[in-house]
């Protein structure tokens, strides 16, 4: 067993995996966007966020890339590359609610983003987002880790994850970026090693960012995960 096995059997099925938490999740944000104008909460933290915004600052030199967000939430990475003047936008979730809310953050701001509700384990789905021209950059904060924690289906006490999904994502990706596209992902539930791990019969490390780290018995380490992939 690979130690990327080995950490998955280790999971257990979340309501961080379920469309329906989220979709509940979205709803309260939505309604408390329009009652107060705040845009909820920022995954992983604004730092992580700010992060991965720098490393396309520094990367990604052409301001009209196609840059599409997988679990795009309340749309925050992309409010922030419009900030810094990137172009070509677009968000996708599985939550309807998610999309309407990054929306009317958007309209509010008078900024030029597509959000689209998309489920990025169907095939079909991928392709008619990615289209011919498929995307220059794909980012992910904790996507994959929702995604990793979803219950199989058809059972009853969605407890077993469903491995299935897992195998997928790294497919989808791939099939959303362009020949030379990059890929750069946050996790808070899979170290570096089994990020790269995952992705490398895939695509191929080219950067990381770094995080505050800590030390616990001799062994140094972070808490969140941030690497760059180009496809192979």
């Amino acid at each position: 067993m690979s130690d990327d096995e080995g950490s998955a059997a280790s999971f257990e099925a979340s309501r961080l995996g379920r469309k329906d938490h989220w979709d509940g999740v979205y709803d309260r944000e939505i309604s408390n966007f329009v009652e107060t104008g705040d845009i909820g909460e920022i995954w992983f933290g604004e730092d992580s966020a700010n992060k991965m915004v720098e490393w396309v600052c520094r990367n990604i030199d052409n301001a009209d890339a196609r840059i599409l967000d997988v679990g795009c939430g309340n749309g925050h990475l992309l409010l922030s590359l419009a900030e810094e003047d990137y172009t070509d936008l677009t968000g996708t979730d599985y939550s309807a609610q998610a999309v309407e809310l990054a929306t009317r953050i958007t309209k509010q701001r008078d900024l030029e983003i597509t959000y689209v509700v998309q489920n990025f384990l169907d095939p079909e789905d991928v392709a008619r987002v990615a289209g011919e021209r498929k995307f220059d950059v794909v980012l992910d904060k904790g996507t994959y880790d929702a995604i990793c924690l979803k219950p199989k289906d058809g059972d009853e006490d969605g407890a077993e994850v469903d491995t299935g999904a897992r195998d997928m994502y790294p497919v989808s990706v791939v099939n959303s970026l362009s020949p030379d596209g990059v890929f750069l992902i946050t996790s808070c539930n899979w170290t570096e090693d089994e990020l790269v791990a995952r992705f490398a019969p895939h695509l191929t490390l080219v950067g990381r960012v770094k995080h505050r780290s800590f030390q616990f018995g001799g062994v140094i380490g972070q808490t969140v995960s941030t690497i760059a992939f180009k496809k192979s």
